[in-house]
């Protein structure tokens, strides 16, 4: 028998479970980053604005909210009110496309590996610095899936909470958010990252499903993640007998960019019957729409 959990998280009303606890941890982040000194906001900081992030990762695979404009236009505001200036737009696009063409040559993931690695093996390793790269193809149109105007959208709401926080005199709080998306964004993103998308040459499947010690929202259940995109956080579940230990989520990134014995894993390949280590190759599908809103 279902518990009522399970059945609340089956029904329609589940879906303001995302919605609110995304006000939550944006209350909490400020709350924390207001009323504590910096030196010992910092951390608390990058983890609740890390899963900030994670939770606009389910609107921008448009899960929450019916129309997914409606779903755009929350990754649009939040990015702005974060001081981030249109980098989750930019994300938004190049992540639906990652989905739609996993581990292959289309994937804007390789792409931006490949580019960078050729001039500089660290830098690569770093989601920002993967960031810029898109923004630089998007300002050149080479990356039409990603909308100017939301961007734009973005960095305009950016500017106005600059100017809100200089008026209200704390002034301080615009650099302090920055360096904490930056440290995010170089740190546990380019973590999750490697540990996500990487592994042994000879390692079976298209990406890893890991053991956290702080919850992720269940995003470390990854290949559910990528075989049902638009499945909820909630409903996500462990698709492999035996989930990679918790601190693969810090030493796959030295496997991958320092020893460079782990590469990116295979493209998406479809389950027979059931069996984990059961797969056969499928040409990429569009499993999460391209979305152009």
């Amino acid at each position: 028998m279902r518990s009522a959990v399970r059945v609340f998280l089956e029904s329609r009303y589940a879906r303001w479970v995302t919605p609110l606890l995304l006000v939550i941890l944006i209350v909490a982040f400020f709350w924390i980053l207001l009323g504590t000194p910096y030196w010992i906001a910092f951390v608390p900081c990058v983890i609740v604005g890390h899963r900030i992030g994670i939770l606009l990762h389910e609107f921008m695979h448009g899960i929450p909210f019916r129309r997914y404009r409606d779903n755009l236009n929350v990754v649009t505001f939040v990015d702005g009110l974060m001081l981030l200036f249109g980098m989750l737009d930019v994300f938004r696009g190049t992540h639906l496309e990652h989905h739609r063409y996993l581990n292959t040559g289309r994937d804007p993931a390789r792409e931006a590996d490949a580019r960078t690695r050729a001039q500089n093996r660290i830098a690569s390793s770093f989601e920002l610095f993967q960031y810029m790269i898109y923004l630089a193809d998007t300002l050149a149109g080479r990356k039409p899936y990603i909308r100017g105007g939301r961007i734009l959208c973005s960095a305009a709401i950016s500017v106005a909470a600059i100017v809100g926080w200089v008026a209200v005199g704390h002034a301080d709080v615009v650099w302090k958010m920055m360096v904490i998306s930056v440290f995010t964004t170089l740190v546990p993103v380019s973590l999750r990252g490697a540990v996500e998308h990487y592994n042994h040459p000879s390692a079976p499947g298209a990406t890893n499903e890991y053991r956290v010690w702080i919850p992720l929202f269940n995003l470390n259940r990854h290949l559910h993640h990528h075989e049902a995109s638009t499945v909820p956080w909630y409903l996500l579940e462990f698709k492999t007998a035996k989930p990679l230990p918790n601190w693969h989520y810090f030493t796959h990134w030295f496997r991958v960019y320092i020893t460079h014995d782990y590469e990116l894993m295979q493209p998406l390949k479809h389950r027979v019957e059931g069996r984990e280590e059961a797969y056969f190759y499928a040409v990429p599908a569009p499993l999460t729409p391209t979305y152009t809103a």
